[in-house]
């Protein structure tokens, strides 16, 4: 599919079609990410995906002893 950008004040934008917003569940909010000169664009809750087990393995890697004493 081939877009085109249009002028959006002093910015540039590009109009999404209506069947591709609803079949990527887009809402008011998305995240943006360019990787290998490619725009991805994600529904924004889409990044909280497994957060939890994220922070569960960022506690893992703490610098605290059990005393809860920093670890120098």
């Amino acid at each position: 599919m081939k877009l085109s950008l249009i002028r959006i004040g002093n910015s540039q934008g590009v109009r999404i079609p209506a069947g591709v917003i609803s079949q990527c569940g887009f809402k008011k909010v998305l995240e943006a990410t360019v990787q290998n000169n490619a725009l991805i664009l994600q529904p924004a809750d889409r990044q909280r995906h497994n957060w939890d087990v994220l922070v569960e393995l960022e506690a893992q890697n703490t610098p605290f002893h059990e005393e809860g004493e920093w670890q120098w």
